[in-house]
């Protein structure tokens, strides 16, 4: 099992951010273009005056994997997320079920900014990555790791490109109605 976190600066303030953050179009392109998942969906998503719940299925590309590793986790390869972002915290926190070796496979997470001088802010993810799996878990656990440090790196990048390319529509998901 392994802990990783990992920081990127956010050109925006922090009502910016958790709105993009949840914004369809921004998650699509995303997922899709930057990500390269061959599909991400959101199943449902509820919000309350306490919690916004997420429950998505996403494919995330593995041909990037060793051939060990594509084969054992074959072509149709899935995940679920399920999360909760907690207002009052301002923090989202997830989990992911695998569709295979779900009882070998855990990765779950955290996700909160925190202010870092005039409009900007610092993600902060955290996640937690175990592979049980007789003589693949830690090779299998560096390869999530590394995917998933990638994936941070990527969004981070997209958010920040999307913000100085949509100034006004950034401005306006903070302006009150």
């Amino acid at each position: 099992m392994i802990h990783i976190e990992a920081r990127h600066v956010i050109r925006c303030d922090e009502d910016t951010f958790w709105e993009l953050f949840f914004s369809g179009e921004v998650n699509e392109r995303m997922y899709r273009d930057v990500l390269k998942f061959p599909s991400f969906e959101v199943l449902e998503q509820r919000e309350d005056e306490r919690t916004r719940v997420r429950k998505a299925v996403g494919q995330p590309r593995i041909h990037a994997l060793p051939a060990a590793i594509q084969s054992m986790l074959g072509p149709n390869f899935r995940y679920v997320e399920e999360s909760v972002f907690d207002k009052a915290a301002r923090a989202w926190s997830w989990t992911m079920a695998p569709s295979l070796l779900s009882d070998r496979l855990r990765n779950s997470g955290t996700l909160q900014v925190e202010p870092s001088g005039p409009g900007q802010v610092t993600r902060v993810a955290r996640a937690t990555i175990e592979a049980k799996i007789f003589g693949f878990g830690r090779m299998l656990e560096g390869l999530m790791e590394k995917e998933m440090r990638a994936g941070w790196d990527d969004s981070a990048a997209f958010l920040n490109r999307w913000i100085a390319e949509h100034p006004a529509r950034a401005e306006a998901s903070v302006q009150p109605a």
